[in-house]
């Protein structure tokens, strides 16, 4: 489950060489103006009424800066400090790519064998899905996340390993022919993690920690499989408390609950933590006392699809570049947990940010941080910069034009732009992002600017589109042309829908005018009509099927990482 990401800056080389002359203190006046330019970076959540982050800045193999902000347990009073454990969410991925990889140094696996050679249960798609593809992403499985939700769990349930191997192993289809797309699967490495348990015979936490964690010292690491374990001088996780609009003029207790799921699941997660035992880690990368270094080039070399395509994610690592230097890193988000572990290998400097409230920004800081120990001149300034571009006054009429709901043509996810008090906003899951204009077309999303959003009007070739740039990749997202319904056309998709993929069933209801989706377990909110036989419900997306006879038969499920899940009409 990922953490949007920021625009990042690349300065001349001249300027570049000139900074990163002066990476290191030469000085303590040095080492204290560094330290204080760190700690405010997360002032703003270092208060004893607030959650905060763990940060840690390694350089060589030793830690350089290590603090805590905010508090580990608001219950309790307990600060974040060096030993606060955090779960690292998908972080904790490239620890499972690790242990597929020692038992493929020990000959017992090959990242080239099909799945089914170990996982037997796991359905024949007419195309062998390899170890390889589950951890580049590349393997077309459907997100256990979503399929679970889409079945009707939730966070506060308990979901075993075995509840999840049925929901995936239950799946007919995938959401593309393994090898020819990229899409971000947890599926793939829940089931690697399943993979190394039949092939070593030990549970995936038991080989972590024999052969990855303990060997290097890991004193405080685990993977959790039981969201009851007590874990020694573990953070809390929180998130912000709805009813609370200002949480500077209310309480702890009331501004913030816990958010902390009962899922049990591991393997794309749920590794637990501190900023000091991941150095011994980082060191790990250039120094192995585990694997070897052909081992920790092969969890950087980045993947290739079956069409020669390049992308940018290897096994459990991504990377890329920050300010003309490469960088291997992974985010993870997991209830109210976020993390960021960054590397610059040419610089063999890391930092990592671990955070226990949901609203955190560990990606984006993390770049700070390292910006400053880099000695780099702060992008802050040049977001400022951004920030001074002159807002543009548009007119009611100009705004109302670029409104509606967009669709990405390749993954199908939903964007809604609407028009309210003078302004436009983006509506992503259940927020509200403000855009900035700076011209007709062009807006700004963020302060600092995350995202640019530019809009074009239709022309004889293409519809209306929206094109989202954000780290310098930019997607075309459609205009839909929405469909206005008569409540007896609504009624027409009205009744119960089998999911077998799903193992429950869907029921469609005309409520108060509008067509609902009923659930026993949660409210029925209404969904939005799009083109004909198509709705929106947030960013899952329903396209209902048709006979011969023009009478609904189905409905089928889009939900981003869960594509073209097919439900029959009872």
């Amino acid at each position: 489950m990922t953490v949007a990401g920021t625009l990042a800056s690349t300065l001349a080389l001249p300027l570049l060489a000139l900074a990163t002359a002066h990476a290191a203190p030469r000085d303590a006046a040095d080492r204290a103006a560094l330290e204080a330019s760190t700690d405010a970076i997360f002032a703003e959540w270092n208060r004893r009424d607030s959650p905060g982050c763990g940060v840690a800045v390694y350089r060589d193999d030793a830690i350089v800066f290590q603090r805590g902000y905010g508090m580990a347990n608001l219950e309790l009073g307990v600060p974040i400090g060096p030993h606060s454990v955090f779960d690292i969410g998908s972080t904790s991925k490239q620890f499972t790519a690790a242990s597929v990889l020692l038992l493929a140094q020990d000959g017992k696996l090959s990242l080239d064998d099909d799945i089914r050679k170990h996982l037997p249960e796991m359905p024949d798609y007419g195309r062998r899905i390899t170890i390889r593809q589950l951890l580049q992403h590349t393997s077309g499985l459907r997100d256990y996340i979503a399929l679970l939700i889409l079945g009707g769990a939730a966070f506060d349930d308990q979901a075993t390993d075995a509840q999840t191997l049925e929901a995936i192993a239950r799946q007919r289809a995938l959401n593309f022919p393994p090898g020819s797309e990229h899409l971000y699967s947890n599926s793939g490495y829940f089931l690697a993690g399943q993979i190394v348990e039949r092939v070593s015979g030990r549970s995936l936490p038991a080989f972590a920690h024999e052969r990855i964690f303990a060997p290097l010292g890991m004193r405080d690491t685990r993977f959790r499989r039981d969201h009851a374990e007590l874990v020694p001088g573990r953070a809390m996780a929180y998130a912000r408390a709805e009813a609370s609009a200002d949480a500077r003029t209310r309480d702890s207790a009331t501004t913030y609950r816990l958010d902390q799921p009962h899922w049990d699941q591991v393997g794309d997660g749920s590794v637990h933590t501190t900023t000091g035992d991941l150095l011994r880690w980082d060191r790990n990368f250039y120094d192995p006392k585990v694997g070897s270094a052909a081992m920790f080039a092969q969890m950087q070399q980045a993947g290739v699809l079956d069409d020669g395509r390049r992308i940018d994610y290897g096994l459990g690592l991504k990377m890329g570049e920050y300010r003309g230097l490469a960088t291997v890193r992974h985010g993870g988000a997991w209830g109210g947990y976020r993390a960021e572990l960054l590397r610059f290998p040419q610089r063999h400097l890391s930092v990592a940010t671990l955070c226990n409230f949901a609203e955190a920004q560990p990606q984006r800081w993390a770049e700070r941080v390292a910006e400053l120990w880099l000695g780099l001149p702060p992008s802050l300034a040049q977001d400022r910069a951004t920030a001074q571009r002159k807002s543009v006054r548009l007119t009611p009429t100009q705004l109302q034009q670029w409104t509606g709901v967009y669709r990405h043509a390749e993954s199908g996810d939903l964007r809604k732009i609407v028009h309210a008090d003078g302004r436009l906003a983006l509506h992503h899951f259940d927020d509200e992002f403000v855009l900035r204009p700076l011209g007709s077309t062009e807006f700004e999303l963020g302060a600092p600017s995350i995202a640019t959003l530019r809009f074009h009007e239709r022309n004889r070739e293409r519809p209306r589109r929206m094109t989202v740039t954000a780290n310098g990749h930019g997607k075309d997202y459609l205009a839909v042309n929405v469909a206005a319904l008569t409540p007896a056309e609504l009624q027409a998709y009205a009744g119960r829908y089998r999911c077998d993929e799903l193992g429950r069933d869907y029921e469609f209801k005309l409520v108060d005018g509008a067509l609902r989706q009923l659930d026993p377990r949660f409210p029925a909110v209404a969904l939005e009509p799009l083109e004909r036989d198509r709705f929106a419900q947030g960013l899952l997306s329903y396209r209902f099927h048709r006979g011969v006879d023009g009478r609904i038969e189905g409905v089928s499920l889009d939900a981003g990482r869960v594509r073209d899940l097919v439900c029959h009409r009872l």
